[in-house]
């Protein structure tokens, strides 16, 4: 019985092997996903601005090269990375929404005497949100303005006769996101000067402080407060341009 039973453990056995052999040659045999080329003209948004939403989305041999000159993103990829890549594309190139952005250039000071007194002209809310940032007493409004412009816009405004800012807004993203492309603040007087010169990202009805001091004790900081909303009526006009 035993010899009878080692001779079909090894059929069985024989049989495996062949089967996993066949099922490798098959695979080995099996053509990969073709390659598809598909150019995706952007009617409303920049192409430039959406090469950072396809990369995360191709295969790891799918390419993405932009057309700037046509406005136009070509992919090379398989159809599953199509279909992913296809309707975020779509949904990123919307028609250039309306927007404001509201700015305040702040002066921070620790008192100068003892007890400490704490002082602000700024709005209430805005003072409560910076001493919780800031271990200043006083806030004192430098500069202010609320801007009209829309997705897409560069912008350059004289928030007073001694800031000016300038950047180009980008586009709207399903999360709320926006970027400000080469976001500068100048400052004109007494001594030019640029205080800022960055890439910034804000998020809808969301408010975002920048803090400019020497060092964590310094006696004084000059903070930039953006905050970026729907559209909405600006108080103040601005000239913008593509």
């Amino acid at each position: 019985m035993l010899p009878a039973r080692r001779a079909l453990a090894s059929c069985l056995i024989s049989s495996l092997l062949l089967l996993a052999a066949a099922s490798a040659a098959a695979q080995a045999k099996r053509p990969e996903a073709e390659t598809v080329v598909h150019a995706f003209a952007l009617k409303h948004q920049q192409a430039s601005d959406a090469v950072a939403l396809v990369n995360p989305l191709l295969s790891p041999r799918g390419t993405v090269e932009l057309q700037p000159q046509r406005n136009t993103l070509v992919i090379r990829d398989t159809q599953a990375a199509l279909d992913r890549i296809l309707p975020v594309l779509r949904g990123f190139d919307h028609p250039a929404r309306p927007l404001r952005l509201e700015i305040y250039i702040v002066r921070a000071s620790r008192a100068t005497v003892s007890p400490a007194v704490e002082q602000s002209d700024l709005p209430e809310p805005l003072t409560r949100r910076l001493r919780l940032l800031l271990p200043y007493e006083v806030y004192r409004m430098q500069a202010q303005g609320l801007l009209g412009t829309e997705e897409g816009k560069k912008v350059s405004y004289e928030l007073s006769d001694e800031y000016r800012v300038s950047f180009r807004l980008g586009t709207v993203m399903a999360d709320g996101r926006v970027k400000l492309n080469d976001f500068q603040i100048e400052r004109r007087d007494p001594r030019p000067a640029n205080l800022i010169h960055t890439h910034l990202t804000l998020w809808l009805g969301r408010t975002t402080s920048l803090g400019l001091a020497k060092s964590e004790e310094s006696m004084e900081a000059l903070m930039v407060v953006l905050t970026l909303r729907g559209a909405g009526t600006p108080k103040r006009t601005l000239r913008t341009q593509r």
